[in-house]
């Protein structure tokens, strides 16, 4: 008796399912996406940059990186910057950004932020599942205020998604390539012997 393989498209249809069901029920304010690339400098220094995408329909006007002390951490972060013009501060193990109304990060728009640091890639990959990592702060439309001591939909904990290095597309195209030739020879060898 053959194998039967699972079709990809269906693959693909679970994991976008089991994708969805994490998404919050609840109506948010605030909604961020980032993408998180590195480049590895001297010393075990990393150089970070963080692109930064509102998605939410209110403006963003601070976001805090690494703020639980113990549960996930920024270790020495230095040179903080971002195209934004907003101020960045360093206290040792966190960075906060921070603008101003005039400065806010106006829904559907994009911010980069850079910073370095000894925390690894895998080191912030491994810190993607930990609840807290970073919080990003949005002004409240209905009154104008920055939302650090406003209502929950005001704010929201995200986590960053950290950009695979260049190594790892080689990696998985070179798997891809392999596991196809496998599934090309096993329809070909299935093929010999019904022939």
């Amino acid at each position: 008796m053959k194998p039967k393989l699972i079709p990809i498209s269906l693959f693909l249809a679970v994991a976008a399912a089991l994708a969805a069901s994490t998404l919050p029920g609840q109506a948010q304010n605030v909604n961020v996406t980032t993408s998180l690339n590195s480049v590895a400098g001297g010393g075990g220094v990393f150089d970070y940059t963080l692109l930064f995408n509102n998605t939410g329909p209110e403006s963003i006007e601070s976001f805090w990186l690494g703020w639980v002390p113990g549960s996930f951490n920024v270790a020495s972060p230095s040179s903080a910057g971002n195209n934004l013009g907003w101020t960045s501060t360093l206290d040792g193990n966190s960075i906060q950004f921070g603008g101003t109304a005039g400065t806010a990060l106006a829904a559907g728009n994009s911010g980069t932020f850079t910073f370095d640091s000894t925390t690894t890639p895998a080191q912030f990959m491994a810190h993607t599942g930990l609840a807290g990592d970073s919080t990003a702060y949005g002004v409240n439309a209905a009154n104008g205020q920055l939302s650090f001591s406003l209502s929950p939909p005001d704010t929201e904990t995200f986590f960053l998604t950290v950009a695979p290095e260049p190594s790892t597309f080689a990696l998985l195209a070179v798997g891809s390539l392999g596991l196809l030739g496998v599934v090309r020879r096993k329809r070909s060898v299935a093929t010999a012997r019904n022939s």
